[in-house]
């Protein structure tokens, strides 16, 4: 026989043996619902990232995944019922790039290194600025334009205090001199929809969920503030390209509380790194703007940490403090 081929074969066996293992040791618990806490309102880009995860998972753990919305205060609140939950599988947190920055504006009841265990990183979208359709301006230098003369009429929507939303639209106004009122709401989703209606005039948010609203018409894109353009909007600019330096894409990830066993949550990363390679889930974050971003758990744990760096700087730079 080809020792090669002898070789390979080996190869397969032990990988079908620990994937078989990985899925077997959450399955254990066939009766018990896996919560998946998503910190923010339903509607969102991190609802929906969430329950697309959930609905893959299910089937490969042979184990019902739940999302349960848990919004508020920026997304500590669900953090927050995380890190007290018991330590036993049954419940995971799915976080986004707010995660990384609250700690730096906010007092907690948790620690966000010592009260989670990194499990695995999900994928990551650009932002894009947007607003209402209504709303008289086609470009990032009318907006700012606009909000300079008008700046009670210029109201922007943010997931709330501390989100992302808030975070990024902060930097942008040091940068633009842009004069916005906050409006901060309890998730992504109902600053949309209040959005759409014309209660506000703009927001910021991932693309992965703009696309409903921009299909009706109800809101347009002015700028990405990712930092490069979007195959699915081809000649909208980034805000590097305007001359504006301001970088803010959105990623999602998955936390387990301090305490769960280590072959739990290797079992997880195993099974969710296999759900990120999934041609379904690659297509659907593909067809929103974003992808699947696989990593080691020590590899996301070392991002986890540079961007905590990173949005700490901002916060001291724009002076953001919670409301």
């Amino acid at each position: 026989m080809n020792k090669n081929y002898l070789g390979f074969s080996v190869y397969l066996a032990i990988a079908s043996f620990f994937g078989f293992f990985a899925s077997s040791v959450i399955s254990q618990e066939t009766g018990k619902q896996i919560r998946l806490i998503v910190p923010f309102a339903p509607g969102g880009s991190n609802d929906i990232v969430g329950r697309a995860i959930a609905q893959q998972l299910s089937p490969r753990l042979k184990r019902s995944v739940v999302v349960e919305n848990k919004p508020g205060a920026g997304g500590v609140l669900g953090a927050e019922i995380a890190a007290r939950a018991e330590p036993d599988g049954n419940t995971l947190l799915l976080i986004s790039s707010s995660f990384a920055m609250n700690s730096s504006i906010m007092k907690l009841s948790y620690d966000p290194v010592k009260s989670f265990a990194p499990l695995a990183m999900l994928g990551m979208g650009p932002s894009v600025i947007v607003v209402n359709s209504a709303t008289p301006v086609n470009s990032i230098k009318e907006l700012v334009d606009f909000s300079k003369n008008n700046p009670s009429k210029t109201n922007f929507g943010t997931a709330g205090v501390g989100s992302f939303q808030h975070f990024a639209i902060e930097l942008f106004k040091l940068k633009t001199g842009a004069n916005f009122v906050l409006v901060h709401y309890k998730g992504g989703g109902p600053a949309l929809v209040d959005l759409a209606a014309g209660h506000i005039q703009i927001s910021l948010g991932s693309l992965i969920q703009m696309q409903n609203f921009m299909k009706a018409g109800q809101i347009k894109v002015l700028a990405v503030a990712g930092s490069k353009r979007v195959p699915l909007l081809p000649n909208v600019p980034t805000l590097k390209e305007l001359g504006i330096d301001v970088e803010a894409s959105n990623w999602w990830a998955i936390l387990a509380p301090t305490g769960t066993p280590n072959e739990l949550l290797e079992a997880f990363h195993k099974e969710i790194n296999q759900v990120l390679v999934d041609p379904e889930i690659k297509r659907r974050f593909a067809n929103e703007g974003a992808e699947s971003l696989p990593m080691s758990r020590i590899e996301f744990e070392k991002f986890l940490s540079e961007e905590s760096v990173k949005w700490a700087r901002v916060a001291k730079l724009t002076g953001i403090k919670p409301e």
